[in-house]
C-alpha cells in the first residue's frame, strides 16, 4: 500500500481507521526499476520465503500470488535452489545470524516435504540458521497431515502458522477459501498430533455477512484450539478487488457496520487477553513467549531477506523487491542473476520515518534510538510528533512512544501522518 498525501482532518470521525498500515516507505512509485543491490553483508537478520501458489484465490487478497497448476512448482522450485546460489555466491554470510525464517505465501504448505526440508538444511547450513531460531510454515488447513508436519518439525519447523480466517462454512465460501471448519480444526489437531507445541492461526473481522455472535464463535473456538499465538486482521476492502466487486453487485452482503468493527476489535482485546494470550502488537496476540519473533522483525526496522517471486528485503537503508512477473523472476535466476524488479536506497529521513510508522505497529517505538540508528535528528519529525500527541492517537511514556487506544483504532492515520513528507 502506497503512502498517499492526506488532508488534516476536523474531526475525530475523519480520521481513518482500515487498519490499511503502511507497507511501502518511500512509496513504490519512487524506487529504481531494473537496478541491482550491490553485494550485502548479513549479520543478524531474517529469511522470509514466498511460495507465490494457491488452491484458489481468496477474494479478498492483494499479495502476490497465482492458482496452483501442476507444473508450477516444478518450474518454481529449481529457481528457487538457483536463487539461493546467487545469493550464498555474491553476499557476505561470514557472520550471519538467523533470527527467524517464516516459509508463507501464497501457500508454504503446497511445497513438498522434500522441498521444505531442504530449504531449511541450506538455511542452517549457509544462512546462519542455528538451534534457536524461529522455523514457522505457513499453511493452509487440508494441504498437511500430520505425518507430514512430523517430518517438517524433524528438519527444524517449529512453529506452525494456519490461515483459518472464520469458522462459519458461508464465511468461508464467500472469501473463497479453500477449506472448511472441519478441516481447520484437524489441521490444528494434526500440528498437536505432530508435537510441534508453538501453533498459530489468522483469524478476520468485518466481514461481508459477519455478526458479531460469528465473530465471538471464533474467537472462542481459537481459544478450544489451544492456540499460542492469534492474528487478527480486519478485512481491508480495495476497490478494485473482487470482493469489493461482489459486495457492489449484491452477489455477497455488505462488511459490518464501522461501530460493529470496532465492537469485534475489542472484543478479541478482552477475550484474548483474559485467556492469557495479551495483545503485542495492532493484529498479535500471544502468550508469554510465544510472541512470533518474524513479526517483530517485520516492523522493528530489521534487515530482512527475501526469497521468491515478489518477495522483499532490507539491508540497513537498502530495500528491494524481487519480480512479481514469474517469467521475470526464472529469467534473472536461470542467468544467475538477482531476480530484483526494483530497488531503493532510502534517505536517513525516510528511513527513520518508516522505522517510526511501522514500528507503532508494534504498539510503541523510541523515536530517540530510531533517529540515531537512521543517522538523522528527530526534529525532522517533531511536527508531526505534536500534532499526533494533539490529536491523542499517541503519547509519550519516558522514552517511548505509544499509541494510545484512539490512536490503535486509527493507526492507519498515524502512519500516513508519519510518511506524508514525501508529498509536502
Amino acid at each position: 500500500m502506497e503512502t498517499l498525501t492526506i488532508d488534516k482532518p476536523q474531526e475525530p470521525d475523519a480520521l481513518r481507521d482500515d487498519g490499511g498500515y503502511v507497507f511501502h516507505h518511500p512509496p513504490k512509485a519512487l524506487w529504481d526499476r531494473g537496478v541491482q543491490p550491490d553485494p550485502q553483508r548479513w549479520r543478524r537478520y531474517s529469511v522470509y520465503l514466498h511460495v507465490p501458489f494457491c488452491k484458489k484465490i481468496c477474494t479478498f487478497c492483494t499479495f502476490e500470488r497465482k492458482r496452483l497448476r501442476r507444473d508450477s512448482l516444478d518450474g518454481f522450485i529449481p529457481r528457487l535452489w538457483r536463487e539461493l546460489d546467487t545469493v550464498v555466491a555474491t553476499d557476505d554470510l561470514s557472520a550471519a545470524a538467523l533470527h527467524s525464517v517464516y516459509l508463507g505465501g501464497g501457500t508454504a504448505s503446497l511445497l513438498p516435504n522434500d522441498a521444505i526440508a531442504l530449504f531449511v538444511r541450506r538455511m542452517r547450513e549457509e544462512f546462519g540458521l542455528r538451534e534457536d531460531t524461529e522455523v514457522t510454515l505457513e499453511s493452509e488447513p487440508g494441504t498437511k497431515t500430520a505425518k507430514d508436519l512430523r517430518i517438517a518439525k524433524d528438519a527444524g519447523v517449529n512453529r506452525v502458522s494456519i490461515g483459518i480466517q472464520a469458522f462459519q462454512d458461508p464465511l468461508l465460501k464467500s472469501l473463497n477459501r479453500s477449506h472448511d471448519a472441519a478441516q481447520a480444526i484437524a489441521m490444528a489437531e494434526a500440528v498437536h498430533t505432530a508435537g510441534i507445541e508453538n501453533l498459530h492461526v489468522d483469524i478476520m473481522y468485518g466481514l461481508p455477512g459477519q455478526t458479531m455472535a460469528m465473530w465471538r464463535e471464533t474467537v472462542q473456538r481459537c481459544l478450544d484450539l489451544g492456540v499460542k499465538h492469534l492474528s487478527a486482521y480486519q478485512m481491508i476492502l480495495f476497490p478494485d478487488e473482487v470482493m469489493a466487486r461482489l459486495i457492489k453487485s449484491g452477489e455477497v452482503p455488505p462488511q459490518p457496520h464501522a461501530d460493529v468493527i470496532d465492537e469485534m476489535r475489542a472484543h478479541a482485546v478482552e477475550t484474548f487477553t483474559a485467556a492469557g494470550l495479551p495483545r503485542y502488537s495492532l493484529t498479535e496476540f500471544a502468550e508469554p513467549g510465544f510472541e512470533c519473533r518474524y513479526v517483530i522483525t517485520t516492523w522493528d526496522g530489521s534487515d530482512y531477506l527475501g526469497f521468491g517471486p515478489g518477495a522483499y528485503s532490507r539491508n540497513h537503508r537498502q530495500l528491494w523487491e524481487n519480480h512479481t512477473v514469474h517469467a521475470a523472476y526464472h529469467r534473472d535466476t536461470d542467468n544467475g542473476r538477482r531476480p530484483v524488479g526494483r530497488s531503493v536506497e532510502m534517505t536517513p529521513r525516510q528511513t527513520l520515518e518508516r522505522d517510526l510508522a511501522m514500528g507503532l505497529c508494534m504498539l510503541s517505538v523510541d523515536p530517540e534510538a530510531l533517529a540515531r540508528r537512521a543517522g538523522i535528528d528527530l526534529d525532522s519529525v517533531e511536527a508531526v510528533l505534536r500534532e499526533l500527541t494533539d490529536l491523542d492517537l499517541v503519547r509519550g511514556e519516558g522514552s517511548l512512544l505509544r499509541l494510545t487506544e484512539p490512536g490503535v483504532r486509527y493507526a492507519t492515520e498515524v502512519m500516513k501522518r508519519l510518511t506524508a513528507s514525501q508529498f509536502s
